[in-house]
């Protein structure tokens, strides 16, 4: 269905109809109450910390070894920038994930998936971009150039993808 058909099936019904669906899709969906919870009180940062506990908990969890995964990682930012927070918490939550994978890196003496590696290059090659679009890349440069000289540091081939990637974008830039 298309966000027109549903338009205008939803100015056909009245108040109480449309009350109605809103009770059963917040009873149907987690995604639906997590959002309509947040779009009754918003509160950006307790959002950001629970997306952020569920990234540490892939590379740091509590128990067990590490799962790295990179689907559920990239799956939190998504749903962090569904419900549209500002610039400077989504940058924070992008920065985190690739806080994580260097520290990650380093833990493992910089054996990491390749999954993980591209994740870490994509990630952060993103977060520069959405920063500088958002105008927020300034106020950043600490906490980057904190996971360039980590980056450094790392064996391999994985000292080289960071700061590559860094290149790569202030090339474009300037």
């Amino acid at each position: 269905m298309s966000k027109t058909t549903l338009k205008k099936l939803l100015k056909e019904l009245d108040r109480d109809q449309l009350a109605e669906v809103l009770l059963e899709l917040y009873d149907a969906r987690k995604d639906a109450r997590e959002y309509l919870e947040y779009f009754v009180s918003p509160n950006e940062n307790a959002m950001l910390e629970k997306y952020k506990a569920v990234i540490l908990k892939e590379f740091f969890p509590a128990k067990g070894r590490a799962r790295t995964r990179t689907s559920v990682c990239k799956k939190a930012i998504k749903e962090f920038t569904t419900l549209h927070p500002s610039p400077r918490l989504i940058a924070d939550l992008k920065m985190h994930l690739v806080e994580c994978i260097a520290r990650y890196a380093v833990a493992t003496r910089s054996w990491v998936k390749e999954s993980v590696e591209n994740t870490w290059r994509q990630t952060f090659d993103d977060a520069l971009n959405y920063m500088y679009a958002n105008d927020i890349l300034d106020e950043s440069m600490e906490r980057i150039n904190k996971v360039l000289s980590t980056a450094k540091g790392l064996r391999g081939p994985l000292r080289h993808v960071l700061p590559e990637v860094y290149e790569n974008f202030v090339s474009t830039v300037v």
